[in-house]
């Protein structure tokens, strides 16, 4: 039960980021996030699920418009009222409404993110096997779900290269038979459209399976420099990594990927060219999705490198993935 109630906390901040942040339905999702995370802590949901809840309800929260607006959001909803002639009376009633909200903004969100801070406390002392087994646990479960997904988006190289094989055919028999250009097939099927879709698909493929690649520890690194420094080192350099830089983007992109993505949406946005394909926001829209991964990913390494310089000796090989520690490698290998 506490497990469901993680995945309804995490389809609630979705449902945050993309309804109009002018809609009472953020406020109504906001209240099922805090409840449900408040619940998935005392049913100790799986501590996969629980962190990712912690962390994809808060980033949400912080995306949320209503409780990060801003002075200018206020001055831009009065031009609104005093340019609208129709409708005028509604526009109003938002501006009514939120108004006040400006002055306890900061205030909201400093309460929400020690609320998440609190549970997620409660939640490593009140761990069964102790915090640090609690750790390697939600960072295996992560680090599963960004294979799982990374595997997935794998499979896409399949239509992707019939797309291009088909592709290069058709246009060989276009200079064999150039009146196929006025057939039904092609118009639906124009060598616009299929360029556009290679370059989707490739980008869904390669923005889902980042999370994949970091918790296979298979991104580039420097290793000239790596393979000099200690293990502690190197796992200091990865929490501090992850944690300062690599959260901290993924939010960032995340939230302007979701504005771009949702603006795509509403002015229907499709391609550049006359005979290409319809509905950009879907290949927009894959952009914060996939850094919800990468975010994950960090996570799930943050975790294991916790473990490694502040967790028990027992704990280390199954947390000296990203310190480089041979002996530790060697021994989950063998285990």
């Amino acid at each position: 039960m506490g497990t469901l109630l993680s995945i309804i906390t995490i389809a609630a901040s979705a449902v945050i980021v993309v309804v109009d942040p002018t809609s009472l339905w953020v406020f109504y999702a906001l209240g099922v996030i805090l409840v449900s995370h408040l619940g998935a802590w005392l049913l100790r949901a799986q501590p996969g699920w629980f962190s990712a809840a912690t962390l994809l309800g808060w980033a949400s929260v912080m995306v949320a418009t209503p409780l990060a607006l801003q002075r200018s959001d206020i001055r831009a909803l009065e031009r609104i009222v005093r340019n609208e002639r129709d409708g005028w009376e509604e526009a109003q009633r938002t501006l009514d409404f939120f108004a006040p909200l400006v002055d306890y903004a900061v205030p909201l969100l400093i309460a929400v993110t020690i609320f998440f801070a609190v549970i997620a406390f409660l939640a490593l002392r009140g761990a069964r096997e102790g915090w640090a087994q609690y750790l390697i646990d939600a960072s295996e479960q992560l680090a599963r779900a960004c294979t799982m997904v990374g595997k997935t988006a794998a499979l896409l190289f399949i239509p992707m290269m019939i797309i291009i094989l088909y592709d290069v055919a058709q246009r060989k028999y276009l200079g064999w038979s150039p009146d196929f250009t006025q057939t039904d097939w092609y118009r639906m099927f124009t060598s616009t459209r299929l360029q556009e879709m290679e370059w989707h698909l490739h980008a869904a493929l390669f923005l889902f399976a980042l999370g994949f690649g970091y918790v296979r520890d298979a991104h580039v690194r420097i290793e000239l420099v790596r393979d000099a420094l200690k293990p502690r080192t190197r796992a200091w350099i990865e929490l501090l990594g992850a944690i300062l830089f690599m959260v901290p983007y993924c939010y960032v992109v995340m939230e302007y990927g979701v504005e771009n993505a949702m603006r795509a949406y509403n002015i229907g946005e499709g391609s550049d060219a006359l005979t290409g394909l319809p509905h950009r926001f879907i290949v927009k829209g894959m952009l914060p999705a996939g850094f919800v991964f990468v975010a994950l990913a960090a996570l799930s390494a943050a975790f294991k490198c916790v473990v490694y310089l502040f967790g028990p000796l027992r704990l280390r090989p199954q947390a000296g993935q990203y310190a480089g520690d041979t002996e530790t490698n060697g021994q989950t290998a063998e285990a």
